[in-house]
């Protein structure tokens, strides 16, 4: 009988539709073992940048196992950092009670869904399965190519070693190619320190990539960020597992790296590890079926997830290079060869969009024809249901810039002064938003700030379930950081949302009730027309002609007017400070008086956020 393999997660690509669009580029910085320069040295450095970042620990670590350290290690979650697996005892490598007692550990003190780095690069069949059973992710090893294309095995994620042998030239080299070629790069170190020709980073290589990555606009995650992207949990059907497929597969043919390739059984589908040396997809097995063979039964992969609208994307393996074939399928059992696409190489394919109803997905399929080249084997690794992004349509003011003819100024975007990066507006130690967006530019010129938006499934603020920073234009109108399209939440269900407006310094709103937020549905939900489109009692300013607007005035964002945001005023406003300020509330890149008496009425009339 087969291995059984259990995979709970699914590929989610930044595009959809039927775009060809491949996720990334994207970095990830993690570091292995257990060492108390991460939070000494690194951890105020990722904190400056707000990156998050990995850490792969070993419980029995002389620092990880030290009093306290599981504290400082809460410190970098709340920070946004992942603390994942590096197995219990190094020393012992992959073996399961090793992989499971770190598991159990890791969940115990509230670090969960953790992914795993293997000790010492170990990487072989039998600990991937031994991963698949605890673990969303498994890398395994070190890569001198920079990052990862796509297709690539979420149980085979080679990372780059980020040491001091490294030089500015080969980072941005590599950075470079991520660019041009959607490519994912995982980092790894193991201490910080200034030694060449050891494990050591330096605080000025972390810099120096860090400047490198936000001067290129490239967002950082942690790799179960990416993975959650990508493989978004419950969506995902592993072909080669046997409870989602018809007919089921009784047998399960092995292929060691580097062993004796075995004979396909050519008369009916066959289950394979793929693992030729010509190709960078390695490691989790693979459907096939010979292109020669026109009688083989139909192969039905399914899965139960809930209903609603769906991109599908598949993972494809070609075992013969060199060769182009077209493969066959359909969303029902009526006609299997409804839908073809072909294939060159190892893919990762657009299948369409469907709709569940029934709370079942089915892909069918049969046959493929050879275009090019000779018969060979080709096959169905993973095939994936992406949740298509919710739509959100806001429409608001700003009380400081509005220009009382319907439009707010521009001047910060004109005189060039709002950042590059969310960060700047944002900071993550203030903010607690994790996701940094870095831009090379601002898009257009009617964009008048960045603006963070809120979902929540209730009033509540523990019920905030994303967060995304993105534009507000003069018109009123939020927009995603493109300038144009509207603002996507991507790995949510349709349904009904409380919607939570912020700005760095008015008055947070949110919307009075929760409004339906779907893929389809983009109906306007405009603040600026009633006190009663936000929540709580006249939560926003008059700003005269029947409109109304968030309430400036709040420069150190706890959601009132008060004697502390003058004091952040005053200093700035002696010494004719300029630019990006947070008590320029007028938005036009001076502390003036002109800002007091912005700040002034809100201040005597106690203005405050009704957002809870």
């Amino acid at each position: 009988m087969k291995r059984k393999i259990i995979l709970l997660i699914t590929l989610l690509l930044l595009s959809y539709g039927y775009s060809n669009a491949q996720y990334g580029p994207v970095v990830s910085f993690s570091y292995d073992d257990g060492d108390h320069t991460w939070y000494d040295n690194a951890f105020p450095i990722f904190q400056e940048y707000g990156f998050p970042g990995v850490v792969y620990i070993n419980a029995t670590n002389s620092w990880v196992s030290a009093p306290g350290t599981v504290d400082t290690l809460h410190e970098m979650q709340a920070a946004g950092w992942e603390i994942s697996s590096h197995t219990y005892n190094h020393d012992d490598g992959m073996e399961e009670s090793n992989v499971s007692k770190m598991k159990n550990w890791l969940d115990s003190l509230g670090f969960p869904n953790p992914g795993i780095a293997a000790p010492g690069n170990i990487w072989d069949h039998d600990g991937i399965a031994i991963a698949k059973k605890y673990h969303p992710y498994f890398a395994v090893s070190t890569t001198n190519f920079g990052g990862l294309a796509q297709p690539f095995d979420i149980y085979f994620l080679l990372r780059f070693s980020l040491t001091n042998d490294q030089t500015q030239e080969s980072i941005e080299g590599f950075l470079d190619d991520a660019i041009a070629n959607n490519k994912w790069i995982i980092f790894y170190g193991h201490q910080m320190g200034n030694a060449p020709g050891s494990w050591d980073q330096s605080e000025e290589l972390l810099q120096m990539t860090f400047d490198a990555v936000v001067e290129r606009g490239i967002p950082v995650k942690t790799v179960r960020e990416v993975i959650n992207d990508l493989y978004p949990p419950g969506c995902i059907i592993e072909c080669s597992e046997d409870s989602l497929q018809e007919p089921v597969l009784t047998y399960f043919e092995q292929q060691e790296p580097g062993g004796e390739i075995p004979p396909f059984n050519t008369s009916v589908w066959n289950e394979y590890w793929h693992a030729t040396p010509w190709t960078n997809y390695s490691g989790s097995p693979v459907v096939y079926y010979h292109t020669s063979n026109d009688t083989l039964p139909v192969m039905k992969f399914y899965r139960y997830v809930p209903n609603g609208e769906y991109d599908v994307r598949a993972t494809i393996i070609e075992y013969d290079a060199g060769r182009t074939y077209r493969l066959y399928y359909s969303f029902d059992s009526v006609n299997t060869s409804q839908y073809n696409f072909e294939v060159d190489k190892n893919s990762d394919v657009s299948l369409g969009s469907v709709t569940v109803s029934n709370g079942q997905f089915a892909l069918y399929t049969q046959k493929a024809d050879v275009i090019s080249g000779d018969d060979g084997y080709v096959g169905w690794a993973f095939i994936r249901l992406i949740p298509k992004p919710i739509l959100v349509n806001l429409k608001v003011f700003l009380e400081g810039p509005y220009n009382g003819s319907g439009l707010m100024t521009t001047t910060l975007n004109t005189n060039n002064l709002i950042p590059l990066s969310s960060n700047k507006a944002y900071p993550t130690a203030v903010y607690g938003h994790y996701t940094v967006i870095n831009l090379t530019s601002i898009p257009n010129s009617d964009i008048v700030d960045w603006v963070l938006v809120e979902l929540r499934t209730g009033t509540g603020a523990e019920t905030k379930v994303a967060e995304r920073a993105v534009f507000l234009k003069k018109d009123g109108s939020i927009v995603d950081i493109d300038g144009i399209s509207p603002v996507t939440f991507t790995g949510l269900s349709a349904g009904n949302y409380y919607v939570v407006v912020r700005h760095r310094n008015h008055l947070a709103i949110m919307t009075a009730s929760a409004i339906p937020l779907s893929s389809t549905s983009f109906v306007l939900y405009d603040f600026t027309t009633s006190q009663l489109q936000a929540y709580g009692t006249n939560p926003m300013k008059d700003l005269g002609g029947g409109l109304y607007g968030m309430c400036t005035g709040d420069g150190n964002q706890d959601g009132l007017v008060t004697s502390t945001d003058f004091n952040i005023f005053n200093p700035k406003f002696t010494s004719a400070a300029s630019g990006y300020e947070y008590s320029d509330w007028n938005l036009d890149g001076i502390i003036t008086s002109t800002d007091f008496n912005f700040f002034n009425p809100n201040f005597s009339n106690a203005k405050q956020s009704f957002v809870p």
